[in-house]
């Protein structure tokens, strides 16, 4: 059985993602190929999430096993597409930033019963992807003023000889 899911973002609305996977593949392999698709790198920390009609995020589907005992808790790679998606409209939240609470919205668009798909497939992909992590695209110029302004946070030196005095030499 086929899989067909659209690939949305909030904060490029020209952004579309279409991918198709088997129902035996498994989220991980769904990670795998938006990470591609959108030359985002693979060290960040991602997890998908079962949501209501409402974007409410219901289940998990993490990449790592944080050992949550007695929750209902799904890891990537133990977990097949077929284990939790069943029906047409069904909607999941990639989110690939979790500092700043940045998700991909996703639909399952279709499902092909009589069908099956070796490789996860990448049907459409159109506009520009948002950057995987907010502040990676600093300018070195920018970089600098940014430290210059951390340390004129920690006060002038002649604060502390006001407040302590004159420092000993030994």
């Amino acid at each position: 059985m086929i899989f067909k899911f659209q690939i949305v973002s909030q904060e490029s609305q020209n952004f579309r993602l279409e991918v198709a996977l088997d129902d035996k593949h498994s989220f991980f392999d769904f990670h795998t190929i938006i990470q591609k698709s959108v030359g985002f790198e693979s060290h960040q920390l991602a997890s998908f999430f079962v949501s209501d009609k409402r974007w409410k995020k219901l289940v998990e589907i993490s990449m790592l096993d944080l050992g949550i005992n007695g929750a209902a808790f799904f890891i990537m790679q133990k977990t097949r597409i077929g284990d939790l998606l069943h029906d047409e409209g069904q909607q999941l939240l990639y989110t690939f930033d979790f500092e700043n609470d940045r998700s991909f919205l996703i639909e399952l668009t279709g499902i092909i019963m009589e069908k099956n798909l070796n490789e996860p497939l990448v049907a459409l992909k159109q506009g520009e992807a948002p950057v995987q992590v907010l502040g990676e695209n600093v300018t070195p110029l920018e970089q600098l003023e940014l430290q210059e302004e951390v340390y004129m946070d920690f006060g002038e030196l002649d604060d502390y000889t006001e407040i302590f005095g004159e420092m000993d030499d030994f």
